[in-house]
């Protein structure tokens, strides 16, 4: 498995828990929420921490990619806190 897989895979399961949280009719608990948001930005760390670690292993399209992952990472994050603000306990 190439590391232009890693960042692929880290946005499409992103993605998809943003999606699920979105149509989901009934809101989660806030220690979830609150959970799903240490998940996003424990995935960005480990992307960033595999970024400096192996810099020659990366090619531009991983890269950006790495980019990419984080900027959906940084709006998940941002978007659960946000509703754990506003949870119920």
């Amino acid at each position: 498995m190439s590391l232009t897989t890693f960042p692929l895979l880290a946005m499409t399961v992103m993605l998809w828990i943003l999606w699920s949280d979105t149509v989901r009719p009934q809101r989660s608990s806030r220690i979830v929420y609150l959970v799903r948001m240490i998940l996003f930005l424990a995935m960005i760390g480990a992307l960033y921490y595999n970024l400096v670690s192996y810099p020659a292993a990366f090619t531009t399209t991983a890269r950006v990619l790495v980019g990419l992952a984080t900027i959906v990472g940084l709006t998940g994050a941002g978007y659960f806190f946000r509703r754990s603000r506003t949870a119920t306990r």
